[in-house]
């Protein structure tokens, strides 16, 4: 392997991929085909793979320095959009919002293609731009799992609750397997107080590893429905990980407090 590569991680471990944001627990399960497809198809050139799995890695790993050794060494060798997009998406799950959604923003109007338009979605928490960008997406093609989950996002947290549910339920008639749409049919359901249809929702999930956000909720509700094992089994195992998670829905010391009660009840 040449020494240019010798900054990515060899593997990531399933512990480490449970704690990066659910969209990425899918793609992460393939860092290792994508670093070789760095180190084979780049060894001359680092591009679009090198930044990739240096992206996936620093995600993983929480290591921002991995992206910058990344974008040093690929600036110029991709297109300007895809280099925008990949640094800023990496950016934002990281906690780099400003920075991050900046360069998104530069993607989007380098090429405003569907996937740079989705990308700015996800990491945006401005709800009136979600809400535009979706429908642009959904302009062009209406039936769009992405675009229409993140416009319900927009709609829920906006008021328009009834109308974001149903754009939830219509990705579930597509896609009854939907992981993102059934997580967030969950927490519709948990709003409700329909706390078993919550837990259904939340165990549909299927996401190896289960991301340890998800698992908090599951073993939450196992709590509550006083299910006490379980929830403990749970509340033992992601612990000593929780403050590495940044998509949990509640503040950090509140989910310390809860796992505590719970390790002794």
């Amino acid at each position: 392997m040449k020494q240019k590569f010798n900054f990515l991680p060899r593997k990531l471990t399933k512990e480490e991929i449970a704690v990066a944001p659910s969209e990425w627990i899918k793609p992460l399960r393939s860092y290792r085909i994508r670093r070789l497809r760095a180190i084979w198809l780049e060894d001359e050139r680092p591009s679009y793979y090198t930044l990739l799995t240096a992206a996936m890695a620093a995600i993983a790993k929480k290591d921002r320095h991995l992206i910058d050794i990344a974008s040093q060494l690929t600036k110029g060798n991709m297109p300007e959009y895809i280099y925008q997009s990949l640094i800023g998406i990496a950016l934002c799950d990281m906690g780099f919002k400003a920075e991050g959604l900046a360069m998104e923003r530069e993607a989007v109007r380098l090429k405003p293609s569907h996937s740079n338009l989705l990308s700015l979605a996800a990491g945006t928490d401005d709800l009136d731009e979600k809400k535009e960008l979706a429908k642009k997406v959904l302009s062009e093609n209406p039936k769009d799992s992405d675009a229409l989950r993140h416009l319900a996002y927009a709609k829920y947290f906006k008021g328009e609750r009834q109308e974001a549910e149903h754009l939830i339920d219509d990705i579930l008639l597509n896609e009854p397997n939907n992981n993102y749409a059934l997580e967030f049919k969950g927490n519709i359901y948990y709003d409700k107080k329909e706390y078993d249809k919550t837990l259904e929702c939340y165990l549909k999930v299927r996401l190896k590893p289960k991301p340890i956000s998800l698992q908090f909720k599951i073993c939450h509700f196992y709590y509550l429905a006083g299910k006490l094992r379980k929830a403990k089994k749970i509340a033992k195992k992601i612990q000593g990980k929780i403050a590495l998670v940044s998509d949990l829905g509640m503040n950090l010391d509140k989910v310390k407090e809860l796992l505590i009660e719970i390790l002794k009840s």
